[in-house]
């Protein structure tokens, strides 16, 4: 009997064939097994939010507006008044909103020394002066304007906040163009006389000091039109913001404001990397602006004159002021006769001021008080200097060193004829700006410029 061969084993199944194409059909339709963490895709961080300072925004919306501080927000007594609480509240704010001082900033060490002589120049007026019982408020309102300095840098920690910061300071601006404009139509006159001279919102000064915060802001608010990517919503902010300054400078008839804001926006224009492409527009507004401006406004630019038989009655006492405040630094050179000194009969017979920054210092702050004026002023053009080489096209960063180089421009030459640095109202947003330019290094980069 022949042997009969076993029967082979069955092929294998389709699925001992191909284990790979089983497995997928397995694990079709099921949960994708869990990430390890080696392999889990980042999470998007969700965007951080810090505190806001409220106080401090509605501190500068006020600060320029002196007839509605004093015509309106009551003074309780004991101190209890806008300028005192405003700064108080925006100070706690400040600390509330958790920040610091721009790290290594000379501008702030500059500005902590001439704060302190200036205390220690208040108790030297004393020794020279009679009646020296308002010199503390003076100082005090004085280094409330300064301060401004520091209470922006220790709110702002990010660029909304920035940005919110530069919204407070613009959302006046039509409301001063406004009170410029109707104090103007009071008076308005073909041809100038002193007469036509409005302080608009600050009552309490004059026309020179609020023509001065004009030429601060327009020449800032020019170099974010000119020089930052922005939306078309913040481009025509800007462009109204700048057009009411510059209304305010014409019907203030500050001949050193019409100097000032010319060599600020000048200096903006030559410090701007893209200033080729405004040689047109200059050379265009250079042909007609004698044709557009108002013949009084001419008439009062024309009447300038530093000769000795031409000048008015007020360059010629200016002059005679300046001899004065030398007399007295030669008299007192190291210390001088301490702040505001000078305006007192026992320095200056004619009980004026000097309508000169630099010399009043001398006179009343001494070689020290000088040196420490010099290095604030330097401090803070170096500093813009530096940050505009930093910073790149197109960014509020670089708009704002941008700024600050023109109204630093606009700041000295406005200070050669009158004190535009110690009023609050003037100064203060002035602080503001160059607290933002000191921050903007510190802030996170901006990804895309709004």
């Amino acid at each position: 009997m022949a042997f009969k061969r076993p029967d082979p084993p069955s092929p294998r199944t389709p699925a001992e064939r191909f284990p790979l194409a089983a497995r997928a059909m397995l694990t079709q339709g099921m949960p994708a097994p869990a990430a390890t963490r080696d392999t889990a895709a980042p999470r998007a961080m969700p965007r951080r939010t810090h505190r806001q300072n409220w106080p401090l925004y509605l501190f500068l919306v006020l600060l320029p507006l002196q007839n509605i501080q004093f015509g309106y927000i009551p003074n309780l007594g004991a101190g209890l008044n806008f300028l005192n609480v405003g700064f108080l509240a925006s100070f706690a704010g400040a600390l509330v909103a958790g920040g610091h001082l721009a790290r290594g900033a000379s501008v702030n060490r500059w500005v902590f020394a001439y704060m302190a002589y200036t205390i220690v120049s208040m108790f030297i007026s004393t020794t020279y002066v009679s009646e020296s019982a308002n010199h503390f408020a003076i100082v005090k309102d004085h280094l409330i304007g300064f301060s401004v300095l520091f209470l922006v840098q220790m709110s702002v920690r990010d660029w909304t906040t920035a940005r919110r910061v530069v919204i407070a300071m613009m959302l006046p601006l039509p409301y001063i163009a406004k009170v410029a404009w109707v104090q103007h139509l009071s008076v308005a006159s073909w041809h100038y006389s002193d007469d036509l001279r409005i302080p608009a919102t600050f009552g309490l000064l004059g026309a020179n000091e609020f023509a001065a915060f004009c030429v601060t802001v327009a020449t800032v608010l020019f170099a974010f039109f000119l020089s930052a990517r922005l939306s078309r919503i913040w481009k025509i902010a800007l462009g109204i913001g700048i057009a009411c300054m510059v209304l305010g400078v014409l019907y203030a008839y500050s001949r050193t404001a019409y100097v000032a804001l010319i060599l600020g926006l000048v200096t903006v224009i030559l410090a701007w990397r893209g200033r080729w492409k405004m040689m047109l527009p200059l050379l265009l507004a250079a042909a007609t602006l004698p044709a557009v401006l108002p013949s009084s406004v001419i008439e009062r630019f024309d009447s300038t004159s530093v000769e000795e038989t031409d000048r008015d009655e007020s360059t010629e006492m200016r002059f005679v002021y300046w001899n004065i405040a030398w007399e007295n630094f030669k008299a007192h050179p190291l210390t001088g006769t301490g702040i505001h000194s000078f305006q007192h009969r026992e320095i200056n017979p004619y009980g004026k001021d000097t309508h000169n920054l630099y010399i009043r210092t001398l006179s009343e702050g001494g070689v020290i008080g000088a040196v420490l004026l010099l290095g604030v002023l330097l401090s803070i053009v170096l500093t813009a200097r530096r940050e505009l080489a930093l910073a790149r096209n197109g960014t509020l960063h670089y708009a704002l060193a941008l700024g600050i180089v023109g109204a630093w421009m606009g700041l000295v030459c406005g200070n050669l004829f009158g004190d535009r640095f110690t009023h609050y109202p003037v100064i203060a947003y002035f602080w503001a700006f160059t607290a933002l330019m000191l921050k903007a290094r510190e802030l996170p980069r901006e990804e895309n410029p709004q």
